[in-house]
């Protein structure tokens, strides 16, 4: 299954580059073809398969560390939180830079808050998450909203970039992505024996030597980096961290030493499908943003998580 799943992937991949407005004769392309393939084709592909890997790996955290299986960059209001912090450098004519630092900055903000507030005598209520996650999306969208009133000039870009997407994409970018999703990649699985155990119990992960609080702390700043970087390079695409976790779950079980690595290479997957279709979808030449589609199929999933589980969110 798993030698299928990456046979599929990076044939994916392949089909990927050549679907566009423009399609590709991959045998005898042309130079014209050549230059759209090498220059603006593979690096998008590859992009779009590093940030849904990122995506979906801190999904995957997510919903281990917190014990809730609605929890993403999303539903947890660290999307929203790093939006914010992303729209208000882009409209202050910050360095780019800063961007992603301080998305990551206003991002952790927004989980802890989050996570505080759902936290009671030590344990995470998963139904006050989700609203914590509500109000703090809310509040972001309002002060976006406002940064989207104040500074006029910056509007239509930040309109446009709040739809999450992959328009402007270079080697560069590409290169910051694809170390971050590496660092982050190999810490969490030198920690999967340890988020095991955790995901188990936590009085059992303590009474074996773990420090449980340094563990989370850890596994929220790294997953919510991800996000960070990922947000200030394309916007907001939510839910890939939603539905990849689950889905690498059902086919190939619990184990992190599994989860995280599945959870990554379906998110590039879903991405990638998801970026092929916003190229191809509308006839003309013109692009969807891939936030658009993701947002739809997470709405769905979302409502057949609640349809399926909802005794156990609500009586515990």
């Amino acid at each position: 299954m798993k030698k299928l799943l990456i046979l599929i992937f990076v044939i994916t991949l392949a089909t990927s580059c050549l679907i566009g407005s423009t399609a590709i004769n991959p045998f005898s392309p042309s130079p014209v073809e050549r230059d759209i393939l090498l220059g603006l084709r593979l690096p998008r592909v590859l992009f779009s398969a590093v940030i849904g890997a990122m995506l979906g790996l801190s999904g995957s955290v997510y919903q281990l560390t917190l014990k809730n299986p609605l929890a993403d960059s999303f539903t947890t209001g660290a999307a929203s939180s790093s939006a914010l912090g992303a729209v208000l450098a882009i409209a202050l004519g910050l360095p780019l830079p800063l961007v992603p630092l301080i998305a990551l900055g206003t991002g952790l903000i927004g989980l802890f808050t989050v996570y505080r507030l759902s936290k009671t005598n030590g344990v995470i209520n998963p139904v006050t998450m989700i609203l914590a996650g509500v109000v703090m999306n809310i509040v972001a969208s309002a002060v976006i909203s406002f940064a989207k009133y104040f500074f006029e000039d910056s509007l239509s870009s930040i309109v446009f970039w709040l739809m999450g997407g992959f328009f402007v994409v270079d080697w560069g970018k590409l290169t910051l992505c694809a170390v971050v999703l590496l660092f982050a990649y190999l810490l969490f699985a030198g920690k999967a024996l340890q988020l095991n155990l955790l995901a188990l119990d936590e009085h059992s992960a303590q009474s074996l030597g773990i420090n449980v609080d340094r563990l989370r702390t850890v596994a929220f700043v790294v997953a919510t980096a991800l996000v960070a970087v990922a947000v200030s390079h394309t916007g907001i695409i939510g839910f890939v961290g939603l539905i990849v976790p689950h889905v690498s779950r059902s086919l190939f079980g619990s184990d992190m030493h599994n989860n995280l690595f599945f959870s990554s290479l379906l998110g590039a997957l879903l991405l990638v499908l998801a970026d092929a279709a916003s190229r191809s979808i509308i006839p003309g030449g013109a692009e969807l943003p891939v936030g658009i589609i993701t947002a739809l199929l997470g709405g769905v999933f979302f409502l057949y998580l609640l349809q399926t589980r909802r005794e156990r969110f609500w009586h515990g």
